[in-house]
């Protein structure tokens, strides 16, 4: 049964928006709009036992505080604002929502507020961090170390709210790509004014999840690689390669100012699906509106089987053959590149660039696609 979760979970399968299933069950926007404000939730139908869809139903408007919202945008006065939307996630056996309000929230003027709510579709009831990992505390223990690894390093120190533990196992979503946790804004914010969230891809904690995967042959592994590289794209990463710039922070949000690096800048996005993940651009612009996407790098997670901070250089040569070209990364270039020293062997797919950095001890340190 636990491991009939994880599968469902793993599952290929596309986000939804009013897309039929088995059951033919579809997601519905009820939605009220005052000019630009909006308040826009998710409510299920379709569905076979109809009592279940009443109860996940009444259960998202009762937690999400829509009563309350709709209340709020009747009353916004002056320059006041509220907008809520949400963004889901649906297969055969599970629903998953955040629900976003941003603006005049109860006993908030201007604020941001996250309900994340994963559900059973067979029994209704909520999912629960047992039904996806076979130790639920080593899982958190885990996660929450990664969070303060890698999301402390990008505080500013003059934010209120950053505690990044303990993680808020309560308020989580699930999706093709991995889970994620939600943070309540006086936990931990952002300068934005957007409560924070923290990402973790399903290779990430591999060895603690109820999962019958099998792992992909090393033939396997070339060719979901070269596929993945020739499209342009990376696995779990929503950009692609010649993407304008100025379309992904505005629909991602910029943290802060990107770093510059020899030819080029470091974009780091707020958006939880950005942990880790810089957007490469140029640097011949002073605002994004005329740039683009010129590469994507990973510094957690993976490529078909090739783990950042796991794998061995040797094994991945034992896969994809001889670099087309290897190079020393020398303490000067890794400084202004901000990476490792090391080395960095660089693969031809397509009309891009697949580069895959070694530490110097020879292990995977990051991953990224360019031009």
């Amino acid at each position: 049964m636990l491991k009939r979760w994880m599968m469902l979970l793993l599952a290929a399968l596309m986000c939804v928006f009013s897309q039929a299933f088995a059951q033919e069950i579809i997601i519905e926007d009820v939605q009220t709009r005052m000019g630009e404000n909006a308040v826009v939730y998710p409510q299920l139908n379709g569905m076979t036992d109809q009592n279940i869809q009443q109860k996940i139903n009444d259960d998202i408007v009762t937690e999400s505080g829509v009563t309350n919202h709709m209340v709020s945008l009747f009353t916004l006065t002056g320059q006041q604002t509220l907008n809520v939307t949400y963004d889901a996630y649906l297969n055969e056996n599970v629903f998953s929502v955040v629900i976003s309000a941003k603006g005049k929230l109860p006993k908030v003027r201007d604020g941001h507020s996250y309900t994340a709510l994963t559900y059973d579709l067979e029994t209704g009831e909520r999912l629960r961090l047992d039904q996806i990992f076979s130790d639920v505390d080593a899982a958190v223990a885990l996660m929450e170390t990664k969070a303060i690894e890698t999301l402390s390093e990008e505080l500013n120190g003059y934010l209120e709210y950053s505690e990044l533990t303990p993680l808020p196992v309560d308020s989580f979503t699930v999706n093709e790509d991995g889970i994620t946790f939600w943070y309540p804004a006086e936990q931990f914010s952002l300068v934005s004014g957007w409560s924070g969230a923290c990402q973790f891809w399903y290779e990430e904690l591999e060895g603690l999840l109820i999962d019958d995967r099998q792992p992909l042959t090393a033939a396997e592994q070339k060719e979901a690689i070269e596929q993945s590289v020739s499209s342009g794209m990376l696995p779990h990463v929503p950009v692609r390669m010649g993407q304008n710039m100025q379309e992904i922070t505005d629909a991602y949000r910029l943290l802060r100012t990107p770093d510059a690096f020899p030819g080029g800048r470091y974009f780091l996005m707020e958006d939880p699906a950005f942990r880790s993940v810089l957007v490469i651009s140029d640097s011949l612009q002073a605002d994004y509106a005329n740039s683009v996407v010129e590469g994507i790098q990973l510094r957690r997670g993976g490529l078909q089987g090739l783990m950042i901070g796991r794998t061995a250089q040797p094994e991945w040569r034992a896969i994809l053959g001889e670099p087309a070209e290897s190079l020393v990364m020398t303490e000067n270039m890794a400084f202004d590149y901000g990476l490792c020293e090391g080395t960095f062997d660089r693969y031809h797919y397509g009309e891009y660039e697949l580069r895959l950095y070694a530490d110097a001890e020879g292990i995977l340190y990051a991953i990224q696609l360019c031009k």
